[in-house]
């Protein structure tokens, strides 16, 4: 699957860059709103993350941002989801799930790992002659934490199980593909991926300075560049992925 298109327009909006597994598989994305109360042309993404946020304990908040962004404001049938590692993870993909209960829409959990080049950079910075403790490879895991040291290979790894771990948060949820794609920032990877949907579900940002980069955190470039509307999503405490 690869989103709905730029215009709101159902699945097949075709994506700049395949990922480490290429493109997503592709699934059913035009069902049109049935769980939302909301009337033909009324906006529903609003009463959507408000219905999600109710149903999921594990969420403290759940913010919308630039809702002027949605291209059709009556119908959400796709969502970019980040996965990653961070503390509202497991908040993130619950509130998701409780907006494509209420849209009919489909998910795509989508986790990005740094390229070659983002590792270098990493490794350059970390080399520096500055004396910073800037050691980050990324801006940040998709879901706006911090990430963690290692070779292509570990990332890669440990993407996949949190992809996993994701998929299995979702239970008995069937309308949902997972992408793990390859980029130099996770931030720059959502951001171009977002015209394809017609939501971007996120976790909030985490504090510290490892996982900010020069670029700001990933939750902040998200919320700040995306094409699109963009959920961000508090855990009531610690809901992290069982996948790191």
């Amino acid at each position: 699957m690869n989103g709905s298109d730029a215009d709101g327009g159902g699945g097949g909006g075709g994506a700049a860059d395949p990922g480490i597994d290429g493109q997503p598989s592709s699934g059913d994305a035009g069902a049109e709103s049935a769980a939302v109360d909301a009337a033909v042309g009324e906006p529903i993404v609003e009463p959507a993350v408000a219905e999600a946020l109710a149903a999921a304990p594990a969420a403290a908040d759940a913010t919308l941002e630039g809702a002027d962004r949605a291209a059709r404001p009556d119908r959400v049938s796709s969502i970019l989801v980040a996965v990653g590692p961070g503390p509202h993870s497991g908040a993130t993909v619950d509130v998701a799930r409780g907006i494509a209960d209420a849209t009919d829409a489909w998910l795509e959990l989508f986790h990005v790992v740094p390229s070659d080049a983002a590792l270098a950079d990493g490794q350059a910075r970390t080399e520096g002659t500055d004396g910073s403790d800037e050691t980050d490879a990324t801006e940040g895991d998709a879901d706006g934490s911090e990430p963690g040291a290692g070779d292509s290979d570990d990332y890669a790894a440990t993407g996949e199980r949190l992809l996993d771990a994701a998929r299995d948060r979702l239970g008995g949820f069937d309308r949902v593909d997972r992408w793990l794609v390859e980029d130099r920032s996770a931030a720059g990877a959502i951001v171009e991926q977002s015209p394809y949907y017609d939501l971007v579900v996120v976790g909030a940002p985490t504090t510290g300075t490892v996982g900010r980069f020069v670029f700001g955190s990933t939750t902040d470039t998200v919320v700040d560049d995306a094409e699109v509307p963009v959920v961000v999503v508090e855990g009531d405490g610690e809901t992290a992925l069982d996948g790191a």
